[in-house]
């Protein structure tokens, strides 16, 4: 018994399963027995139902949001990654645009976006440019920290054996560079959702953001927490295809950690 309990501790998905139940019983009996307005907070089983009646309402804004997030995210992977190589390779680049970057993170997305549209206008063009900004940070770091963290005697050794720059970095430098990488994408794809979020506060007259704002004033709880739940779970989503596009590249990098930690 207690072996099988174990193993099913060890069960991720079985863990997430388990207490996402929890917490939707939970609430469904909080709602129940404290006659809790639906404009407040409305159940669970209300919002499912608000979920399948207004589906052709979601889908057709989730996926305006949706647009705007994989084309900001993938602007800012190809743009992070081309400017870390740069950057990891180039000392004079590192002490100068790098700090300056660095720098720039101290201010507000939130204050940027407004300007954004008055840049870039009142199309979706802007919404981009913001989950851009958001993403591409955490991608470049993490691609000049895998770069510069590279084993030293390994690349001597490749020096050696004769390999040229590009052989070198082809074969030892990005593939140990690729979980730092990967940390950063992690990040930025839990940035992108709320880059397109925010820049659809600003200006939008379409999706998920556009939505749960109209839905927020006309206090509509169940459409509100629909959008809600929507966006947690298009986070979820894209967090979840990194973490498997990151086993599926580099899976060195796990058995690597879970060999410095063995009593996990």
């Amino acid at each position: 018994m207690n072996n099988r309990w174990k193993r099913f501790c060890d069960n991720e998905l079985a863990m997430t399963i388990l207490s996402m139940s929890v917490v939707v019983v939970f609430w469904e009996l909080l709602v129940y027995f404290f006659k809790i307005p639906q404009w407040l907070l409305p159940s669970p089983k209300a919002i499912i139902s608000e979920m399948y009646r207004s589906a052709a309402y979601l889908w057709e804004h989730s996926l305006v949001t949706l647009g705007e997030i994989i084309l900001g995210f993938a602007l800012a992977f190809g743009g992070g990654l081309l400017l870390g190589i740069i950057i990891a390779f180039s000392p004079v680049l590192e002490k100068t645009l790098y700090k300056l970057l660095v720098a720039t993170q101290a201010i507000p997305k939130v204050a940027i976006a407004p300007i954004l549209v008055v840049w870039l206008g009142l199309g979706q063009l802007s919404k981009i440019a913001l989950v851009f900004l958001l993403c591409f940070f955490p991608i470049m770091v993490g691609t000049v920290s895998g770069l510069q963290s590279t084993n030293r005697e390994l690349l001597e050794l490749a020096d050696v054996m004769g390999a040229n720059w590009f052989q070198s970095f082809l074969k030892i430098r990005f593939p140990a560079a690729l979980p730092y990488l990967f940390n950063g994408l992690r990040v930025s794809v839990s940035l992108a959702v709320i880059g397109a979020i925010i820049s659809e506060f600003v200006n939008a007259d379409r999706g998920l953001g556009y939505s749960l704002l109209i839905a927020t004033s006309q206090l509509k709880g169940p459409l509100t927490f629909s959008v809600v739940t929507i966006l947690a779970l298009l986070g979820i989503g894209l967090f979840s295809i990194v973490a498997w596009l990151e086993k599926l590249v580099c899976p060195w990098a796990k058995s690597t950690e879970t060999e410095s930690h063995p009593d996990n």
